[in-house]
Formats: structure tokens, sequence, C-alpha cells
């Protein structure tokens, strides 16, 4: 999958969620924290988030906003939308190479008697012998 360029944010969910009970610094801290772990497509070393938020990484752990499993962080609403975003990718994917299949198999050609009367038999002729 291409770069996330972006994630759901619902400024209603962050005014009345529990963040909004914070400090702003925790608030910014975990802000960058969430951009930096989607950047990273939701893999982040405990090492790495450590680097990132020397000062608040404990907090945002004990206030149950980011959790340490092994040797990683999870932050499950972004997790639960990368999820989402590779399920949709596949489902696209797929509908793009049955959709490029039905094409395939379609004879398209122009009006023979502008030149293409040549051209035309051979695709006939491929199609015949199976060489698509």
């Amino acid at each position: 999958m291409k770069e996330l360029p972006w994630f759901k944010f619902f400024p209603n969910q962050w005014l009345t969620g529990s963040i909004s009970f914070q400090d702003f610094c925790l608030q910014g801290a975990f802000i960058k924290i969430c951009c930096y772990y989607w950047s990273k497509e939701c893999k982040v070393s405990f090492e790495q988030y450590k680097t990132i938020l020397p000062q608040h990484y404990k907090e945002l752990i004990e206030k149950g906003m980011v959790k340490h499993k092994r040797n990683r962080i999870a932050i499950d609403w972004l997790d639960e939308q990368l999820k989402d975003r590779k399920v949709a990718h596949k489902k696209r994917v797929d509908a793009g190479r049955k959709g490029g299949k039905q094409t395939s198999n379609k004879v398209i050609f122009t009006d023979p008697t502008h030149g293409n009367a040549e051209e035309l038999r051979k695709i006939l002729e491929r199609k015949r012998n199976g060489n698509s």
C-alpha cells in the first residue's frame, strides 16, 4: 500500500474524550505520536516511542492512550483504521483485476475500412489460437 496520507480525526471525540482532560503538553505528545505511528503504518518499536516522547511516554501508557505490547506500541483506534484501509484496498485491487480481465477478453477495434483490417485479422487469429 502507498503512503498513508491521512487518518480519520473527529474533533468532537477529541474535545469530549479523555484526552481533553489532559494538559496541553500531553495532548500535543499524543497527537505527535499518533502522526508518527500512522506514518510508519502502525509499526513503531517501544524504543522509537521513548525516543520521540522522552518526557511523556510513561504517562500516555499509564492513562491507556498508548499500549505497550512486547517491543512495540499500539494505538487501538489507529490500528482499527489501518485494518479497515487494508480491507478496502484489497477489495479495490480485486475489483480492478476482475474489471481488467473482463476488458482484456473483449476485442476492441475500429472500422476495418480505415486500415485496420490486417490488425483485426491478427487479433482474431491470436484469439482462435489461444494467445491473447
